[in-house]
């Protein structure tokens, strides 16, 4: 029987960045292999490396050395609107700011994240309305983002990147802005939308207690990756490869 590969596969990842005469070791020889369909929690305090590591597994950069492959392709080898173009189809993204427009309600926020993929009117409304049905917010459709809560501003940025209908979506601290019932309200509704549809949800996060709720749990420290899932990772520090 021929296994499923990969969604991801990194293989020595790496991401140095030179600040004066120091080399910051952001991401430090990283192997992971995840598949599709899974809910994980990347664990770690800020400077850990975790927001690197999702911008390379979101192709919002590319590793100094080593591989990141999606879906057997290497990212590394792609030219700058062929990564473009997998982060409008493939990638959906959700930050600790918001990054709602104040001036559009929240159904032309959504919108406006459709815009690039050049759906007619129709559809655009209709599509937009049902990710925001998706997230118990159709009623406050015609909202400005000033009379939204806090955690009611997240679920809008949570259905502007499930209108692209991604098959991964990438949150980096998506609940750092909310307090704790609101936090844990936007990962209770990440995992029901991850089941619900399929969806690869890869969240990063300094909150142990958020992070406990995926069912596959990564801690970085310093750049490497120390825990998978409570074990040991496989690539960890430099001995160990």
């Amino acid at each position: 029987m021929t296994s499923t590969p990969a969604l991801y596969e990194l293989r020595g990842a790496t991401r140095f960045f030179q600040l004066g005469d120091s080399t910051i070791k952001a991401v430090d020889g990283v192997d992971l292999s995840l598949d599709a369909e899974e809910f994980v929690a990347i664990e770690g305090p800020s400077g850990s490396g975790k927001t690197t590591l999702l911008q390379l597994l979101g192709a919002l950069d590319r590793p100094s050395s080593g591989k990141v492959f999606f879906e057997g392709r290497d990212l590394g080898t792609l030219g700058d609107s062929e990564l473009a173009e997998l982060r409008l189809r493939s990638f959906g993204f959700i930050f600790q700011q918001f990054n709602l427009l104040s001036t559009l309600t929240a159904l032309q926020n959504v919108e406006a994240g459709l815009a690039p993929f050049g759906i007619a009117s129709a559809e655009l409304r209709e599509r937009s309305l049902a990710a925001l049905s998706e997230v118990g917010l159709r009623e406050r459709a015609f909202h400005l983002p000033g009379q939204l809560s806090g955690g009611e501003q997240q679920r809008v940025a949570i259905a502007r990147a499930l209108s692209g209908e991604p098959r991964v979506v990438l949150a980096d601290e998506p609940t750092g802005n909310l307090d704790s019932k609101s936090g844990a309200d936007v990962i209770a509704l990440l995992t029901n939308l991850a089941s619900k549809h399929g969806i690869t949800i890869i969240v990063a996060t300094h909150d142990a207690g958020l992070a406990a709720q995926a069912p596959r749990r990564l801690a970085m420290h310093d750049g490497c990756l120390v825990a998978d899932g409570g074990k040991s990772a496989r690539s960890n520090k430099r001995g160990s490869r």
